[in-house]
């Protein structure tokens, strides 16, 4: 039976703790066997430990943020398995130390981790190496498709643009800001992924 002090619910020692929180993960799918011990022996004591942020909501919570790693864990190893075979074939044929292919590994991890589809890629490039690498860029996108490499598609390069007097001057929420920029795009299985490259001097 456990305890309630105050409006917090507690287990009223270790063994209780370990059979209500086994329970637990069994209701939301989490076998509590794969947890690795030392987690699992740190929510067992935030469920019988009294303190103004421990009992069984905040144990129950520990259990649920690990059942949400685990499955954000299986939905990445998904993705990355989904891309691997055409996405390092085709890093390799551009050249994983050309800027073509770096930017496709790039562009592939990102994917892989379902993280933010527009990133800032390299330090930067002038004028005339960001002309080489349309160029570069888009070969890239035509070997991808002689060869069927058909889960990466839309391959191509935006001339040069002002930002600032877009009016596209600051960095989404943050405080950084843009001026001459080229951006870099690349579709893989429906996802649109657009690379900004910084451009130096500038006239």
């Amino acid at each position: 039976m456990t305890k309630m002090i105050g409006h917090v619910e507690y287990a009223n020692d270790e063994k209780e703790a370990t059979e209500l929180l086994i329970a637990y993960s069994d209701e939301i799918g989490l076998p509590w066997g794969v947890i690795p011990l030392a987690k699992w022996a740190a929510s067992v004591r935030i469920a019988h430990t009294e303190s103004d942020k421990n009992g069984l909501v905040a144990a129950k919570k520990t259990l649920d943020d690990d059942l949400f790693e685990q499955r954000r864990a299986e939905r990445v190893a998904a993705r990355e398995a989904a891309i691997e075979g055409q996405g390092d074939s085709l890093v390799k044929a551009a050249g994983a130390k050309t800027l073509a292919g770096s930017l496709l590994a790039q562009c592939q991890h990102h994917y892989g981790q379902a993280n933010n589809p527009s990133f800032t890629f390299g330090p930067g490039m002038s004028e005339a190496d960001y002309a080489a690498f349309q160029t570069e860029w888009s070969e890239l996108g035509e070997l991808a498709d002689e060869r069927g490499y058909d889960q990466f598609t839309d391959f191509y390069a935006l001339d040069i643009q002002n930002k600032a007097a877009l009016g596209k001057k600051q960095v989404g929420d943050t405080l950084a800001t843009r001026g001459w920029q080229g951006n870099v795009f690349v579709t893989i299985l429906g996802a649109r992924f657009n690379a900004h490259i910084d451009i130096k001097k500038k006239k």
